[in-house]
């Protein structure tokens, strides 16, 4: 196989594809919330470029007084550390939310939003999926109307069925 070589920000973006294709079309919590810990990566370079987000772990958590923060911290980033890391703790075991991960991936894709460079692939079925289209469009417009019962029919068929949709219907048609 042939070397490829990567930007940070590739692999940023390859893995915050995978894990939303995934969050849409398995049920594969533990793999999807991992790629999603990109968002940790992501976090690091906006911190170098003073860059507002990704939010949860560097403006929100810290906002909060000292004992909410440190539990916060914790039920964050306890999963991914879970997931990766077995050398404190090989046979323990966690409770984890999976919605979680959608935060995650939520606030990874803010970094994208406020950003001019390329975004990831699957961006927009994320956006999509979570209302954040409509921001631009007034909130007494029938077009703000529409998009919200779009998407309302759309998530009602479950993530899967969203996806199918979004990729057959939107994506393809719309070059996104």
């Amino acid at each position: 196989m042939v070397s490829v070589r990567l930007i940070k920000f590739d692999a940023i973006k390859a893995q915050l594809d995978a894990a939303i294709e995934l969050f849409f079309k398995s049920d594969n919590v533990v793999a999807t919330h991992t790629l999603a810990a990109a968002y940790n990566a992501l976090k690091d370079i906006a911190k170098c470029e003073g860059a507002a987000h990704p939010f949860i772990k560097t403006k929100y958590i810290p906002s909060l007084p000292e004992a909410a923060r440190n539990r916060m911290f914790k039920q964050v980033n306890e999963p991914e550390n879970f997931f990766k890391h077995a050398d404190r703790d090989p046979s323990d075991e966690i409770l984890f939310n999976p919605d979680l991960t959608e935060l995650l991936l939520i606030d990874a894709c803010a970094y994208f939003r406020e950003s001019d460079i390329e975004k990831p692939r699957h961006y927009y079925a994320l956006l999509i999926w979570t209302g954040k289209t409509k921001d631009e469009i007034p909130n007494n417009s029938n077009l703000r109307l529409l998009m919200d019962v779009f998407r309302d029919v759309l998530k009602s068929k479950g993530k899967r069925e969203f996806w199918v949709m979004y990729n057959q219907h939107i994506s393809s048609r719309y070059d996104i």
